[in-house]
């Protein structure tokens, strides 16, 4: 409560600083509860508590940021300071564009997840329970269980007081043993998506089955990609492809050819930060603007991109709510609830109807810079890379690297899984099928 009070006493004393022409406040706390182990031992079982105000400030057409995490009564004329004096100087005009949202609060808060946070001996006891599982196999285990606790405000001078508060679950599995390694991740919500027997069971036997790899020939493949792999493919095209940010430097392929039929007809991608198929549920973005839905890619066409504040003016099209936090606006906006609808087919399913072809858990060390435009990505797999033989899984794969586009690996998908995973880590989250992909390049 002191803290709560402190908090809205400075953002309180910031918005309304008399100085600047325009000002936003942005607050960040977190309570994370994490249960980390390696080698068969719990190494870390604590609790962390952060925070972070940021101020932004706009004077005579300049734009200043600056942070604290501290809620000591001076810092509040301290951080002022230093947002104005960084907005004098920074180079060139540039404009705060301030929401008029109103007063609004949203708790959207996991029972589940706070019972979670407050189970001390029960996330051990889970932890034990996987480790176990490693040590009857003669594996080494190592993962993470998390449950965080999450508030976001945001308010600025022209009368925007918006509160959110939010929480969620992470589970990673990792096994290995002797060439073999394993592994698997999902963030949850509830009791029907906190899978962690199931993660950690396939986790283990990926790397029970990765013993004694063999290499793979270069050359294109069909792929079954699994839904930590699809997670890793959404993430690079939210990055280089759904976004206007990269609508603006002219290398969206999404957004260059809006309107157009150039993926599966069976082929949904959007990004909705209330969906129920979404982890962590944000309804608004940073600079204090709502959330609306936007789709990347539905019913196999190019439809649109997210934006923020600036890029909505700049492109003149409706801001979509995908602000960043003031310290990531080099990096805004990004979705962070990208979703891609499923299939009906489940893995065994895509497996048994390839002939030849590669199974891949992930992809790892994903670098996509080497053409923005068709998100040209290279990488290796990893934790579990298998040969399919006759519509079997006949030999395990050493790590092997890729060279593959994934505008044209989502182009060349021809089938997909039915089971959806939430698959991501940071702040956000990606909802993932299985992709079963043609001429997916192995080099």
């Amino acid at each position: 409560m002191m803290m709560d009070d402190a908090l809205s006493h400075m953002m309180e004393k910031l918005v309304n600083n008399g100085k600047a022409d325009k000002t936003l406040v942005v607050a960040q706390a977190e309570e994370n509860l994490l249960t980390r182990f390696a080698v068969n031992r719990i190494h870390q079982h604590v609790r962390q508590e952060t925070l972070k105000v940021t101020v932004v400030v706009e004077k005579n057409k300049k734009v200043g940021i600056a942070g604290t995490s501290s809620l000591k009564p001076e810092e509040a004329d301290a951080l002022l300071d230093k947002a104005l004096q960084n907005a004098e100087l920074s180079s060139g005009e540039s404009t705060l564009e301030l929401a008029e949202t109103g007063e609004q609060q949203f708790d959207m808060k996991s029972r589940f997840v706070e019972d979670l946070i407050e189970a001390h001996d029960e996330r051990a006891r889970i932890v034990a329970n996987m480790i176990e599982r490693g040590a009857k196999a003669q594996a080494d285990a190592f993962g993470v269980l998390n449950a965080t606790r999450e508030k976001v405000i945001i308010r600025n001078s022209v009368g925007t007081n918006l509160e959110w508060q939010g929480s969620v679950g992470l589970v990673k599995a990792m096994y290995m043993k002797g060439q073999g390694s394993g592994y698997q991740i999902s963030q949850f919500n509830n009791a029907g998506n906190f899978i962690w027997e199931q993660l950690a069971e396939t986790a283990l036997q990926k790397c029970l089955d990765s013993q004694h790899p063999e290499p793979l020939e270069p050359g294109k493949y069909t792929v079954i990609l699994e839904p930590l792999a699809v997670g890793t493919l959404l993430g690079e095209m939210a990055s280089f492809s759904f976004n206007a940010r990269a609508a603006y430097q002219g290398h969206s392929y999404i957004w260059q050819h809006r309107g157009e039929q150039l993926f599966p007809k069976f082929m949904t991608i959007y990004d909705w930060g209330l969906d129920d198929l979404t982890a962590l549920r944000l309804p608004m973005d940073f600079e204090g603007y709502l959330k609306k839905p936007v789709q990347f890619i539905e019913g196999g066409e190019a439809k649109d991109v997210v934006f923020d504040s600036r890029f909505a003016k700049i492109l003149g099209h409706p801001n979509t709510g995908h602000a960043l936090p003031p310290e990531a606006m080099s990096y805004s906006p990004i979705p962070l609830n990208v979703i891609m609808l499923p299939g009906q087919k489940s893995v065994d399913q895509l497996i048994a109807e390839t002939e030849h072809g590669v199974l891949v858990t992930m992809l790892n060390y994903v670098r996509s810079y080497l053409d923005p435009l068709t998100v040209l990505a290279t990488g290796i797999t990893r934790n579990g890379t298998f040969l399919i033989e006759n519509g079997k899984v006949t030999k395990a794969l050493n790590n092997t690297r890729f060279l593959q586009s994934f505008v044209e690996a989502l182009q060349n998908t021809t089938d997909i899984g039915s089971e959806l995973m939430m698959v991501g880590e940071e702040f956000g989250s990606f909802t993932a099928p299985a992709l079963k992909i043609e001429k997916f390049n192995f080099m």
